[in-house]
């Protein structure tokens, strides 16, 4: 068993926040690669990394949510993916090798292709199992602890990403879908419950499964109470820092840390094994997530 799932064991873990946001702040242009920026702007990703670092969380997640050749070919940089995934696995090891206060995990991150099955659309397993594959054999080769597959729509999506890490290495894999809040429940986009998706990826080879985006704190609470009564494994949530408002054309949040914080804690209660932030979070909701953290463990 590897020091991640380890630790999971023992105590909840933190993740960070979001990147996305930070580097649309830092001025990256609204449609274009963030993933660019791994060698264009190395500073601004180390200094995010750092900052997360000193809030408190546990992992540091690379910059290649949407690093697979399919997504990055809507960028024209499809034959850049092995160099920009590399650079956002080294950035996220440098920080956590200048980081020496604690235990710190890098996770390879692999978002959604971009593209849909049929009917929908035309992507077909062959294609997306070869596009995962690029990213699994950069982060495996350069060292990460994980593979964290996040925001997956679509559960074939996911359970083929899966399958192909387990084809390629024994790296531990963590996935997460985005889920709605309907009148009946919570359901993916393409209508997959969160019971339906627990058990497709445990039966595909996932170590942890659990759900991100789309949701504010308040909600993620009700979807990780059925998650970790549904699973078999333990649980990551990662919400939203509350609901998207549209100002100037750009998506902003407006939970402030110690409101998210609070949230966090009551998701705590339910029994996930890991915590963080997506849309909207920022080093300092994971810090206010930190010390609520601290304080749940100092009072046991």
């Amino acid at each position: 068993m590897t020091g991640f799932l380890q630790k999971l064991k023992k105590a909840p873990v933190l993740f960070d926040g979001a990147m996305g946001s930070l580097l649309l702040a830092a001025g990256l242009e609204a449609g274009s690669a963030p993933e660019l920026w791994n060698v264009d702007h190395p500073d601004v990703l180390r200094k995010i990394h750092e900052q997360y670092l000193n809030a408190g969380a546990d992992v540091l997640t690379t910059n290649s949510f949407g690093g697979t050749p399919l997504k990055l070919a809507a960028h024209g940089l499809e034959s850049r993916a092995d160099e920009l995934n590399f650079a956002a696995s080294q950035l996220a090891m440098a920080a956590r090798t200048s980081f020496n206060e604690r235990q710190i995990f890098v996770a390879g991150n692999i978002g959604p292709c971009g593209k849909f099955f049929p009917p929908v659309g035309d992507l077909d397993k062959e294609s997306l199992a070869k596009a995962v594959q690029v990213q699994v054999e950069i982060f495996a080769r350069t060292g990460v602890d994980f593979f964290l597959i996040e925001t997956m729509v679509d559960l074939r999506e996911a359970e083929i990403a899966v399958l192909t890490v387990r084809k390629l290495c024994d790296i531990p894999v963590v996935v997460t879908m985005t889920f709605d809040k309907k009148p009946r429940g919570f359901f993916t986009i393409m209508g997959d419950t969160p019971q339906t998706a627990v058990q497709c990826l445990a039966d595909a080879g996932a170590d942890v499964v659990g759900a991100n985006c789309t949701l504010a704190a308040a909600d993620m609470a009700g979807l990780a109470e059925i998650l970790v009564a549904e699973s078999t494994l333990p649980v990551l949530v990662q919400p939203n820092a509350g609901q998207p408002q549209i100002v100037d054309g750009r998506a902003e949040y407006h939970v402030i840390p110690a409101e998210f914080a609070a949230a966090i804690k009551s998701i705590l209660q339910t029994g996930v094994a890991a915590v963080g932030g997506c849309c909207g979070t920022t080093p300092e909701h994971i810090r206010a997530v930190a010390e609520v953290m601290h304080h749940e463990t100092s009072a046991v």
